[in-house]
């Protein structure tokens, strides 16, 4: 009976040291990260050790997580986008590994103005990089194939927050931004570009020309009106944002050089829209030329006091003034 009540104290005693060795080695505590919570891709097979070493996380037992991964037969991470916050064990982390990680990405795309900027941040979000991305957006069949408006990938980025498939592919993220031109271009709309004798592609480059002309919503309507009386009286559109985006320039000023300079974007030479959009427009602006003001403004020049609004002008001789007004106030801050 002795032996018996023993052999089962003995047992008893097995299996609390097992639970509490289970509980130390995948239940306790073991990651730290400075910022409490890190998301994470990893665009190739990895060891593990490796991707938490590379992405700050210190660990309170480099054995304990050793062991576990052993146990679990997890070797590397897998390609993915992986959350990790402070305080998770050894199971947690395994869990998170073989999941696959988030299969979601939410992006911001309104801070780019090109689709060489879009590609550079799809490619730091997204598994593939941005040299994947642009040759979807250059690829000449697979546009006209998706037939999308213009052959130009540009027209369909309207300015929002999207959520991608982290594994997205060149290919459904055009899909995806195509559902959105669709949507953006109801009867409506396309009956509003009719009136004013315009495709949406023209309407999307016109939008684009407003957007960077001014970044007041009450002024954009004005100046849409003013460009729509320049191009039908066969006027130049002579914008220097246009200028500026051919010569590839991000400064603000114009020069002679500039207004000399043979691209298909410089407006003061060419007749009538450039080629394709110089930024991405939000639909607020698209709306703002197929709802622009009827005026009989033909001028327009900067305010004076750094405002970002403007004056308008029908007559050359009330612009010259405008103008004068502006090139003073800028020589009294010395600049020239």
């Amino acid at each position: 009976m002795k032996k018996n009540q023993a052999l089962l104290l003995t047992l008893i005693i097995l299996l609390l040291l097992g639970g509490a060795s289970y509980f130390v080695v995948f239940k306790t505590p073991n990651l730290s990260h400075p910022e409490k919570e890190r998301i994470f891709s990893v665009k190739e097979k990895t060891s593990i050790d490796e991707v938490l070493m590379r992405n700050g996380f210190n660990l309170n037992s480099n054995l304990t997580l050793e062991i576990s991964l052993k146990m679990k037969k997890l070797n590397s991470a897998k390609p993915g986008r992986y959350r990790l916050t402070e305080g998770m064990s050894n199971s947690d982390i395994i869990r998170e590994f073989r999941s696959g990680g988030i299969s979601t990405v939410t992006i911001r795309i309104d801070d780019v103005t090109t689709l060489e900027d879009l590609a550079g941040k799809l490619g730091i979000n997204l598994q593939h990089d941005s040299a994947y991305f642009m040759s979807a957006f250059r690829n000449d069949t697979l546009l006209r194939a998706m037939d999308i408006p213009s052959g130009d990938a540009s027209v369909l980025i309207r300015p929002n927050t999207y959520e991608f498939y982290w594994d997205m592919s060149g290919t459904n993220f055009l899909k995806k931004m195509k559902l959105e031109f669709d949507k953006t271009w109801n009867e409506n709309r396309l009956k509003q570009a009719d009136e004013i004798d315009m495709t949406p592609v023209e309407v999307i480059i016109l939008a684009s020309i407003v957007k960077a002309e001014t970044a007041n919503n009450d002024e954009a309507p004005r100046i849409a009106g003013l460009y729509l009386n320049r191009l039908r009286i066969g006027m130049p559109l002579q914008s220097d944002p246009t200028t500026l985006y051919g010569r590839k320039k991000s400064v603000q000023r114009v020069y002679l050089s500039d207004l000399q300079s043979d691209t298909p974007y410089n407006t003061y030479k060419i007749q009538g829209l450039p080629p394709g959009p110089i930024n991405f427009p939000e639909t607020a602006y698209i709306d703002a030329v197929l709802k622009a003001e009827k005026n009989a403004y033909i001028y327009m020049c900067a305010e004076p006091g750094g405002t970002g609004r403007h004056r308008f002008a029908q007559s050359l001789a009330e612009h010259e003034r405008n103008r004068t007004d502006y090139v003073n106030w800028l020589q009294k801050r010395g600049i020239e």
